[in-house]
């Protein structure tokens, strides 16, 4: 008896944990939720899309207008710094196209002050123009960071033209307190123009003062020589645990498994260790120097593979959200510690084949209100072939560039740029409790 009374308590939680969210929740105000679908093992949890943050970045006229790579970092005084990859900026037409004034820089970044259109963000780095009459140059911007060694002139730079011998994509980052003052700290890596990797560099900029004032994330430090972890190029993590983790993955195909570094008191300068096996032995632990050869079961956290991995702690577990090759799902996975290791993967959403070319799934913790994930994905447009008819009225066929389409079409610059998703009731595919909002983890050290 005492068995079934067990079986009915846990079926009446099953059933309670799969309840649709609440879109009343008052700390739900201001954010504009379009339903596309279940998880996809239809298991509880609840996709929306996020409009209201999709228009906050994609409702730019005038600069930054959209890109790819989308990280989130949140500044003790309540702001928060969005820095992005490649970026188009210039001038946006009435037809949402990028065909008057418009150039591709390779890295951005905005500061974010709060959550009621696009005037709630602060254009970091320097304009080649700013005058509505210069046309040509108008609303272009120069890449935030420079490789030291690329190759442009300043002529060139100040007419819009951006490097492509050598650049930087950032990478996650974090802040620190030194000396009483809080410190930004970002990862580069570096890439050619054949999109091969060229080293790491770590830059440090100064949070004193306020968006707008000169010293507000004015750059204080770039490292082209420090010690950062090879190949840990993706999310960073700050645990109580006085270790910052920073996730990457070691190549098998057209898969990654997510692999993991740290380093202690939270200092990205500081001296990483790494998570792996040794050829010797399959027993995994932290070690002082990251051996490349070995094999990759020696070095993953996990059986299955994703990119672009995301990582956060809610209630006793760790959560690793990534998502597959060009197109793949966004799936999640759960561990015991910040090293994992990581299983129990769910699907949690399939992108629709009208968004082609995604990738750079990225979690955004300090985003969640209710509990939910938010997630957000890029978007690149593919080639499309368009049909008329020719004099003779044969029909004629016309294949038109995807990365083209970013500029022409109608619409076009709502094409490249972060898609946001919340995740509902992803809990009761572990069958754990929502217990409200995801921390973030950048308030440990505050």
């Amino acid at each position: 008896m005492k068995k079934i009374f067990l079986i009915i308590a846990l079926l009446g939680s099953l059933t309670v944990n799969a309840q649709k969210p609440d879109l009343a929740d008052p700390r739900l105000d201001g954010i504009e939720l379009e339903y596309v679908g279940r998880d996809l093992a239809k298991a509880g949890a609840y996709v929306y899309r996020d409009l209201t943050y999709f228009h906050l970045f994609a409702s730019h006229i005038v600069g930054w207008n959209g890109a790819d790579g989308c990280f989130s970092y949140t500044f003790p005084d309540g702001n928060a710094l969005w820095s992005f990859a490649d970026s188009f900026t210039g001038m946006v037409t009435e037809y949402r196209n990028r065909n008057r004034s418009a150039n591709l820089v390779r890295n951005a970044a905005l500061v974010q002050t709060g959550e009621h259109s696009w005037h709630d963000f602060y254009q970091l780095g320097e304009y080649v123009s700013l005058d509505p009459n210069d046309r040509g140059r108008y609303g272009k911007l120069k890449t935030w960071l420079r490789h030291p060694q690329a190759s442009l002139t300043d002529e060139q730079i100040n007419n819009g033209e951006t490097d492509s011998n050598l650049l930087y994509w950032e990478s996650d980052g974090t802040v620190i307190m030194r000396d009483g003052k809080p410190i930004m700290q970002l990862m580069w890596g570096a890439v050619d123009n054949t999109m091969a990797g060229r080293g790491r560099a770590l830059t440090e900029y100064s949070l004193e003062g306020k968006p707008g004032d000169e010293g507000y994330m004015k750059l204080l430090a770039h490292y082209t020589d420090a010690e950062l972890p090879n190949k840990m190029n993706g999310f960073v993590m700050e645990s109580a645990d006085g270790y910052t983790y920073v996730y990457g993955n070691c190549s098998n195909g057209l898969g990654g498994y997510p692999t993991v570094a740290r380093v202690k008191d939270h200092d990205l300068l500081g001296h990483w260790q790494y998570y792996t096996a040794t050829a010797d032995s399959d027993i995994f632990d932290w070690r002082e120097d990251l051996d490349e050869t070995l094999p990759i079961e020696k070095r993953r956290i996990s059986n299955d593979w994703a990119i672009n991995y995301g990582v956060f702690k809610y209630g006793d577990y760790y959560y690793m959200v990534g998502m597959g090759i060009t197109g793949g799902d966004i799936t999640i996975m759960q561990g015991e510690h910040p090293w994992g290791p990581f299983s129990k993967q769910y699907g949690l959403f399939r992108i629709p084949s009208e968004h082609s070319v995604t990738y750079g799934a990225f979690v955004h913790p300090q985003l969640s209100r209710t509990g939910e994930i938010v997630i957000s994905y890029n978007m690149n447009p593919a080639d499309i072939t368009r049909y008329s008819l020719n004099a003779d009225g044969t029909l004629k066929e016309e294949t038109q560039n995807g990365f083209a389409r970013n500029f022409n079409d109608r619409e076009s610059a709502d094409l490249y740029q972060s898609h946001f998703l919340r995740i509902f009731n992803w809990q009761s595919l572990y069958g754990v409790e929502n217990i409200g909002p995801i921390e973030d983890p950048n308030k440990l050290l505050w």
